[in-house]
């Protein structure tokens, strides 16, 4: 039998924050993660701050999705250590989630369901129930033009419109952090402005710390003012968008990318 949002009850956590630098919210130190002889992500270390939108660039395969996978909780790492808002990976996971918001690549819905009801089903995992809950739907289905269609089921939705509901699963929760993966992926020309649009809101006007991981690197020049390149689980470049252009004299970001890959190939 399907769960029904009041059979979902809100989970107390109380755990100890570790002593972190005021305006770092994600930290990596020397994350490692191994698949059997396959090292997808190897010995990463860099730092995030509070309130500004970090760009992760890397082809597919580069290890964007199995780093994002380790700060959640998803998947352990095989050595090293992170901490989201001073909350250890490992042993802070459920916390972590509490306070992070997270669009996975290929973000895949019940197509049954209609979107005011999925909403208002995720919104009941994180225990938002009575007049907050639906001040929160209505919210989330305004933002994303979602208020006419709410009771159309899922499955009728397009690509487009598909990947917004998923941003806006992410936001149920107003999290701290957001962790998207791919998030301007299928959208058209105009869904890709409101979405990077939307993302500047957040950190800029509420404080989100936003990884922003993608391929599209023009997306990565609007919206990110640091990034971090991976290039077969290696951290290739780390640091401000526009000194790394400065210091390989290089203007666009896409000649930037491959010019460090190349290097390294």
């Amino acid at each position: 039998m399907p769960l029904e949002p009041s059979d979902l009850l809100p989970v107390q956590i109380v755990v100890m924050v570790q002593a972190i630098p005021e305006s770092q919210a994600i930290d990596l130190r020397n994350l490692r993660k191994v698949f059997g002889n396959t090292v997808a992500v190897d010995d990463i270390s860099l730092q995030i701050f509070r309130g500004e939108i970090f760009g992760f660039m890397g082809h597919n395969g580069a290890g964007k999705t199995t780093t994002i996978r380790m700060l959640l909780g998803l998947l352990a790492p095989t050595r090293g250590s992170a901490s989201i808002l001073g909350y250890d990976i490992v042993r802070e996971s459920l916390p972590i989630r509490r306070l992070a918001g997270f669009l996975p690549d290929g973000y895949a819905l019940p197509k049954e369901m209609t979107a005011r009801r999925f909403i208002r089903y995720l919104g009941a995992m994180f225990g938002i129930t009575g007049g907050s809950h639906e001040m929160q739907k209505k919210k989330q289905l305004e933002r994303f033009d979602h208020a006419a269609v709410g009771d159309k089921r899922l499955g009728e939705f397009s690509s487009g419109m598909i990947q917004k509901v998923g941003l806006a699963q992410a936001l149920i929760n107003d999290p701290r952090v957001l962790l998207l993966d791919e998030p301007t992926a299928g959208l058209d020309p105009i869904g890709r402005h409101e979405t990077l649009d939307l993302i500047r809101d957040l950190a800029t006007n509420h404080g989100v710390t936003v990884l922003f991981s993608t391929h599209i690197l023009t997306d990565i020049e609007r919206i990110c003012q640091r990034v971090a390149i991976l290039h077969h689980g290696r951290l290739i470049a780390n640091g401000a968008l526009a000194e790394l252009k400065a210091k390989h004299r290089l203007e666009r970001t896409d000649d930037l990318y491959l010019s460090l890959v190349r290097e390294v190939a």
